[in-house]
């Protein structure tokens, strides 16, 4: 195989390699951002589930909604960011219904054993 042949291969499938990395980008599976962008408030629970798929975490704040009860948040973990959905029970029926969210990025905190370890190795010298 000459090297003119070779070089033209190598271009070729560089070329191709690009074109379906570009379509699978354009054209796969959408993103979390999307459904993050498509909520609304009044979304029932099954609704923004079939948006964003299962929470990373669920639980109630500190907030009191509506008939005195806590209001539940959906968490989920992208990353370092985390998307709050928080449901309060004002739909018809007293259905939970999305009346707030959030997103936040979280702060990285040094490990607890990292301390003592940096002790240790201080007390040594």
């Amino acid at each position: 195989m000459y090297a003119s042949q070779l070089n033209r291969r190598l271009i070729a499938g560089i070329v191709v390699c690009g074109l379906l990395a570009f379509l699978l980008g354009r054209f796969g599976a959408p993103d979390f951002n999307t459904g993050w962008r498509n909520l609304r408030d009044g979304m029932t629970q099954k609704e923004v589930r079939q948006a964003l798929g299962s929470p990373t975490l669920i639980g109630k704040t500190y907030t009191i909604g509506f008939g005195d009860q806590q209001v539940t948040r959906w968490e989920y973990k992208r990353g370092r960011w985390i998307y709050c959905v928080d449901y309060d029970y004002i739909g018809p029926g007293g259905t939970a219904v999305v009346f707030r969210t959030e997103r936040y990025w979280e702060e990285w905190k040094w490990p607890a054993w990292w301390l003592s370890t940096l002790n240790r190795l201080l007390v040594l010298f």
